[in-house]
């Protein structure tokens, strides 16, 4: 008898806390979950990037060579200039190796760091479709500025 719906109970319950109107405003939670999920996805493509950088054989920017100057104490100068690049990359030079271990590494970092600008962006929507246009435009412009940062 009982036991046979004893699953189907709790089951129910847990449903029910799924669509339980939140106290959280929609924003919010599209705002979190934004931010929450392409931090997920650049924990993930640097990690992929950590890998490779640690398997392959011909990078211009070996990680070998990298970890054993930070483990000997070398400064940031002596490393970069005996380094097979001779200086400190830029973004230049990430964007000519694309495909090697650290150039996927940063772009997973990118990732991550950029991710409050579609956040805010999504956020400033659903700020907007709330009928709360001060902080949506607030939202919208700080996602803006955030953005024009990125680049300056």
């Amino acid at each position: 008898g009982i036991n046979k719906y004893k699953h189907s109970f709790f089951l129910n319950i847990k449903f029910m806390r799924l669509y339980k109107k939140s106290l959280i405003p929609i924003s919010g939670v599209i705002y979190g979950q934004t931010i929450y999920w392409l931090t997920i996805i650049s924990s993930l493509i640097v990690l992929l990037g950590t890998i490779i950088s640690f398997l392959e054989r011909n990078s211009p920017l070996p990680a070998s060579y990298l970890l054993k100057s930070v483990i000997d104490g070398k400064s940031k100068k002596d490393i970069w200039a005996n380094s097979l690049i001779g200086e400190p990359p830029d973004i230049f030079f990430f964007l000519n190796n694309l495909s090697h271990g650290e150039s996927i590494t940063m772009i997973g970092i990118a990732v991550g760091v950029s991710s409050v600008i579609p956040a805010t962006l999504f956020s400033s929507y659903f700020l907007w479709k709330s009928r709360n246009p001060v902080f949506a435009l607030i939202a919208l412009i700080a996602s803006v500025l955030t953005g024009i940062g990125i680049f300056a």
